[in-house]
């Protein structure tokens, strides 16, 4: 009978006689063919494997939200352009109707009221006030709801300037934001000019809160306006957001790239420029709740469940095939 150096490789009808084949000797397993050390990297590739799943489906659901901030950004300066353009048409009805100059001139507000009520009447625009040269205001007219008349615009710098450049090229007409008692406010202002000569401006405002409250309704986001030092001044989210470093705010409103912070917990906003009549005037805040954890956890689950139920299907193929095998023997 033949033999082998090595009798645990003898094959079945070579073992010796009398040996017994369920006694016989099992071949030396080295320690990486250990079932245990298999089975702790499955688990570590499954681990990383959820982990790395997770933190992607994060970063894709992260990138989605701020591609969605900036352009809302982009929309909401464009829908501002929309609402100045709304308040110079108003200022332009007024400025140009007959017998508003000469109504002026006499200092006579009773005569002014039907000729612009109507005007504010059939526009957008909730306050529109007509004064004269030295800020005095001889109408105020308003829509419901809107803040109060005030009895001056004294000191009012757009006054100034709109009525210095009343014989440029734009005619005296310029928009901005202002700080009034009764908030901040987009201003849109035109001089009223007889004869050459301007004899007081029309102003049309809207409140920032509203302006903000209605491009906010279209977009879908949270919209918030900050001061050049960096202090929140109008706001649509339902919490009061933090304020911005002024270096930040000032870099910013000078053309500095856009900057991601978390204004409050899990809101993430995009802060970039406001601009007003084709300049920046302050800070724009667009944020929206951050919920990418969530959904990288979501897929992280999913994925565990994935890998769980993979994993139990092919450990009852292989517990079957190793009954069967021990049936056979």
């Amino acid at each position: 009978m033949a033999m082998t150096e090595e009798p645990w490789l003898s094959w079945p009808d070579q073992l010796p006689q009398g040996a017994d084949r369920g006694s016989r000797p099992e071949p030396p397993q080295h320690w990486y063919m250990r079932r245990e050390l298999h089975l702790a990297i499955g688990i570590l590739v499954a681990i990383f494997t959820v982990y790395l799943a997770g933190q992607r489906a994060t970063a894709g659901a992260r990138a989605i939200l701020d591609e969605r901030l900036v352009q809302s950004g982009a929309g909401a300066d464009a829908a501002l352009i929309g609402i100045e353009s709304e308040q110079l048409s108003a200022v332009r009805a007024v400025a140009f109707t007959q017998g508003v100059g000469a109504a002026l001139i006499k200092r006579d507000g009773p005569a002014l009221n039907p000729l612009v009520a109507p005007l504010q009447a059939n526009s957008t625009v909730p306050m529109i006030d007509v004064v004269e040269p030295d800020g005095r205001v001889l109408l105020a007219v308003r829509s419901k709801g809107a803040p109060a008349p005030v009895a001056s615009r004294k000191g009012l710098l757009a006054l100034t300037q709109s009525l210095r450049q009343a014989r440029g090229a734009r005619g005296g007409r310029l928009s901005e934001i202002v700080i009034f008692r009764s908030g901040p406010t987009l201003l849109t202002i035109g001089p009223i000019v007889v004869g050459g000569t301007p004899v007081g401006a029309v102003l049309a405002m809207t409140p920032l809160a509203d302006v903000l409250g209605r491009i906010s309704q279209e977009l879908n986001v949270e919209l918030t306006a900050y001061d050049v030092t960096g202090d929140p001044v109008a706001t649509t989210a339902s919490f009061d957001p933090k304020a911005l470093d002024p270096s930040t705010a000032q870099a910013l409103i000078g053309g500095g790239a856009i900057v991601t912070r978390y204004s409050r917990s899990n809101h993430r906003e995009k802060l970039g420029r406001l601009i007003v009549d084709h300049q920046p005037d302050a800070v724009l805040g667009v944020s929206l709740k951050d919920d990418s954890n969530r959904t990288g956890r979501m897929v992280s689950i999913y994925t565990a469940i994935g890998l769980l139920c993979a994993s139990l299907i092919f450990a009852s193929l292989w517990a079957r095939v190793v009954l069967a095998r021990s049936r056979n023997s």
